[in-house]
């Protein structure tokens, strides 16, 4: 009895099972007037059916919302509601990260939009990883054949400031790591904290033949995990693919000169 009154307290409170709770009341209510014949049978009949009719309206109701939870359990997942529709920005995942990865093309506009914040996450000791394109391999010529209107000297051209910045951000601070790949991935990715139980990963496929928005998702452990192992496995393959061609700090000013003279 005490665990039910309790109960009552916590459901009243919360505006839970009111329906059910003044049901009770006037069923407690029409008990009492007849064991004490303090109402005619015609009041009675009255009352009663008046409780049946709050349970009649009260049963329709949680059968609605039955019906519209299943609906939403059944229903096929929608890729509209999965797939960005619009680039996103990702300063607020970025404000407090510890360690930052890109994975692209060229990201030439990646890297100049996020550079202040790069600037101010590497001053807190964060570690910044970023692999493109190696501009003296096929990539740039790859990525030609899977773009519209453009030549492997745009590739180029859009690799040698984004080479140069993170040349830049690398003689301030020790914790930037460049890798450059000998092909074009297949998509470009951003991975925030991936080791941690609230990291991301942001993934956005490259499109052929088409200047459209990319399709992008973002993906978190404990929501999506088979695919988010999948693709954090994919940001240290790509890595791992990049072995001939890594630059820190020390032998970032010889690339910068390298890359010049492309």
């Amino acid at each position: 009895m005490i665990k039910f009154i309790k109960k009552t307290i916590q459901d009243i409170s919360s505006g839970k099972n009111i329906e059910h709770y003044i049901a009770l009341i006037f069923i407690v209510i029409i008990l009492a007037l007849d064991v004490f014949n303090l109402a005619t049978p015609d009041i009675l009949t009255e009352i009663t059916l008046a409780v049946l009719a709050l349970v009649v309206f009260t049963s329709l109701s949680t059968r609605e919302g039955i019906d519209e939870l299943s609906d939403k359990l059944i229903k096929p997942p929608n890729a509209d509601e999965f797939f960005w529709k619009k680039k996103r920005t990702i300063e607020s995942d970025l404000a407090q990260a510890k360690y930052i990865g890109f994975v692209g093309a060229s990201l030439s506009r990646t890297l100049r939009d996020y550079s202040p914040i790069l600037e101010n996450r590497l001053n807190a000791g964060a570690k910044v990883r970023v692999m493109l394109m190696d501009p003296k391999s096929t990539a740039p010529d790859q990525a030609v054949l899977r773009s519209q209107g453009v030549n492997r000297q745009y590739f180029i051209d859009s690799l040698r400031p984004t080479i140069e910045r993170i040349g830049l951000l690398s003689k301030s601070f020790d914790k930037v790591e460049l890798g450059l790949l000998p092909y074009k991935p297949a998509f470009g990715m951003i991975v925030i904290d991936p080791d941690k139980p609230y990291g991301k990963i942001i993934i956005e496929m490259y499109p052929h033949h088409s200047p459209s928005f990319a399709p992008t998702f973002e993906l978190q452990p404990n929501r999506d995990s088979h695919w988010y192992k999948h693709f954090r496995e994919q940001f240290d393959n790509i890595w791992n693919a990049c072995d001939q061609r890594r630059f820190t700090k020390d032998g970032m000013d010889d690339l910068i000169n390298e890359v010049r003279t492309i």
